[in-house]
């Protein structure tokens, strides 16, 4: 018994050291490890909405989400048929249309829609129209609710709402719309 005593004396560091290892592998199995399946959940949760989080990792995916790579596609054109188009005036005419279709859509009478002026720039172009529109404010309210939704760029530069007869407005708005122009003629 003397003797088993001594040994235990003798190896009571190495009993302490795997002691503390079972102690610290107990703690890593606890905290640590939850904390970095959490980690790498949130990373792959980012990768499949196309955010790139680790430079050392890229994604097989666009770094922008997919939503958004669609809204640009949608908004715009080859650079050579936005400048034709530009030039011809059925950008414009096309802008036109959408607006007093849209405002129809929500009973608003147009009594005026015109183009506006067209700004090419290297990179965009701008369209412009000017609207008188008949109705009341709930329609004119969810025509910009329906434009918002609508998957185009839109801006409403200014409007102006007047009190007509019975339970109608006379808006006045002017609107832009930006396309983007494409390098090459892919989509």
């Amino acid at each position: 018994m003397a003797a088993r005593a001594s040994g235990l004396r003798s190896s009571w560091p190495l009993l302490a050291a795997a002691s503390l290892c079972a102690l610290f592998i107990a703690f890593h199995a606890a905290v640590f490890r939850p904390l970095a399946g959490r980690y790498h959940g949130a990373l792959e949760h980012a990768a499949a909405l196309g955010l790139m989080v680790d430079p050392s990792h890229p994604t097989t995916q666009l770094p922008v989400s997919p939503r958004l790579f669609a809204l640009l596609a949608d908004n715009s054109l080859p650079a050579a048929e936005a400048e034709a188009r530009g030039q011809s005036g059925s950008l414009t005419a096309e802008m036109v249309q959408t607006l007093s279709t849209a405002a129809a859509h929500r009973r608003l009478e147009t009594v005026v829609a015109e183009p506006g002026l067209l700004t090419q720039q290297s990179g965009t172009v701008e369209l412009r129209a000017h609207l008188r529109l008949r109705g009341g404010y709930a329609s004119f309210v969810g025509l910009l609710d329906d434009l918002a939704r609508g998957g185009r760029l839109w801006t409403v530069e200014r409007f102006t709402i007047k009190p007509a007869t019975g339970a109608t407005e006379d808006i006045e708005v002017w609107m832009a719309s930006c396309l983007l122009k494409r390098n090459g003629g892919a989509h």
